[in-house]
């Protein structure tokens, strides 16, 4: 079994909070407004760091390792309205958790760690990094179940007042009849 001081815990759980408030809270949910997957980015990470404390005080076989990536594979299969960028950061999240949780890996290794990963996901999610246009993709729900071919993209242009790149149905609901689609369009980066 191994053991951890009560103060080189709390220094890890304090850099693992300053950590996923970085990730989820000043990148995340400041560029993507998403306030549920902000919340489930800091949820999963605070879960993990727990996790990897208690399974790393005792000695456990590889299996639950692989079974803790199994639950993350689970996680986006059941996540419809995910996308990639957020996926992106639950790993991250995910990845802070596991780093800081770790027993007997020395304090300066984790903040290592956890400062290049949060600093590489600031850098690669920054709009001046990849492109000067910004993606925004919105939830939209339409009236009618009326997805033929042609005829939803100019409707969801309609509705919006501007030009859209990509509308991905969702999900249709028979009573009341509605349409729920994702709506991709681009603009300039301010």
């Amino acid at each position: 079994m191994i053991t951890q001081d009560i103060w080189s815990f709390l220094l890890a759980f304090a850099l693992d909070l300053g950590s996923v408030a970085v990730l989820s809270y000043l990148l995340y949910f400041r560029r993507h407004r998403d306030r549920d997957m902000a919340m489930a980015i800091s949820a999963i990470n605070i879960t993990l760091f727990a996790l990897t404390g208690a399974l790393g005080a005792v000695t456990l076989p590889l299996g639950v390792g692989f079974a803790l990536f199994a639950v993350i594979s689970v996680i986006r299969l059941r996540s419809d309205t995910a996308g990639w960028i957020e996926m992106a950061y639950l790993l991250a999240g995910l990845g802070v958790g596991l780093i800081v949780g770790l027993l007997g890996v020395e304090l300066w290794m984790k903040a290592s760690y956890t400062v290049f990963l949060v600093g590489m996901i600031a850098l690669i999610d920054n709009s001046r990094f990849l492109s000067r246009r910004i993606t925004r993709t919105i939830q939209v729900t339409l009236e009618g179940t009326n997805i033929e071919d042609g005829t939803l993209k100019p409707r969801v242009e309609t509705l919006l007042g501007r030009e859209i790149d990509t509308v991905v149905v969702k999900n249709i609901i028979a009573v009341p009849a509605a349409t729920k689609v994702q709506v991709s369009y681009r603009e300039e980066n301010s």
